[in-house]
């Protein structure tokens, strides 16, 4: 077995079932009369568009109806709003202040993982940006999302960087990785979950982190302006835990592994695709912001 940055290139992980995780309010299928369903991609932004012409190799002609299949498909699985709203198409942890540093330190061999990867397009864009890919590492506890982002992105037989599947609440995730990887993403995950989920998802990350200066987390996440995070319950067909800066900083905080400094910038809701720009009061009301963060271990 080859081993790149003290890693095996190939993983074993636990033949588990994958619990199925009910965000259709208890519909067989997800209803697409919500609005948080697009059924009208009005553009593909640029980068997107650049990625399927000059990695996936797909024509002009085929890339909104590639587009939509697979999002329907990824629908039918979990109906996210950034499933819905082609938000994977922002590729967004391009977008964080800190990806200029995120690239430049994997490029120079640091180890980057994507927690809650879904479609795998950040993973995509680092090696389009060219990122090593075998200093990527993604999960997700949805393995037909791997599956999926190998279709998105015609590149099942060529793909390097390793996708795994795994549970963030397993005593045992990730296990192999403990103390070797150098940067962890996580994107539109953490709301996903209450602060006190989250704070057992931060033990798990500082596990995983090597345990040195300058070991990172970034991510994105949904968020608002007001003192204290704001937990909506069955916001949007789930519930959605909205972080502060206040309430992010706490997070970091709860880890046992030493003091971080942390770095956060909120922005109006917003996504590259232009078709949910505004009214996003489905979101809860035009206070939802979304954030950027970064946190580096001091």
């Amino acid at each position: 077995m080859a081993v790149v940055n003290g890693i095996a290139t190939s993983v074993a992980l636990p033949n588990k079932p994958v619990e199925t995780l009910n965000f259709t309010n208890g519909k067989n299928k997800a209803s697409r009369d919500v609005a948080w369903y697009q059924p009208e991609l009005k553009k593909i932004p640029e980068t997107a568009k650049q990625i399927f012409q000059n990695y996936s190799k797909i024509s002009d002609g085929e890339i909104f109806n590639h587009i939509y299949r697979v999002r329907d498909e990824a629908w039918e699985i979990l109906p996210y709003a950034c499933v819905g709203c082609f938000r994977f198409l922002d590729f967004p942890a391009s977008l964080s202040p800190a990806y200029p540093e995120v690239l430049e330190r994997v490029r120079a061999g640091e180890t980057l993982l994507d927690m809650g990867c879904g479609l795998g397009q950040d993973i995509r864009k680092c090696i389009y940006d060219g990122a090593p890919p075998d200093n990527l590492i993604g999960v997700d506890v949805e393995p037909r999302f791997h599956d999926l982002g190998y279709e998105l992105f015609k590149d099942r037989e060529t793909l390097k960087a390793r996708l795994v599947t795994g549970d963030v609440f397993d005593d045992d995730f990730l296990e192999e990785f403990r103390g070797k990887i150098d940067i962890i993403f996580v994107g539109s995950f953490l709301h996903l979950f209450t602060y006190e989920q989250q704070v057992k998802i931060m033990a798990h990350m500082t596990k995983l982190l090597r345990n040195r200066k300058g070991s990172m987390i970034f991510g994105r996440h949904m968020a608002t302006a007001q003192t204290g995070g704001i937990f909506n319950a069955n916001a949007i067909g789930w519930s959605i835990y909205y972080h502060s800066p206040e309430t992010i900083n706490q997070l970091l905080g709860s880890s046992s592994e030493g003091k971080w400094d942390v770095e956060t910038k909120l922005i109006p809701y917003s996504t590259a695709s232009a078709v949910v720009e505004k009214g996003m009061t489905w979101q809860g009301s035009d206070d939802v912001k979304q954030m950027y963060f970064s946190a580096k271990k001091l």
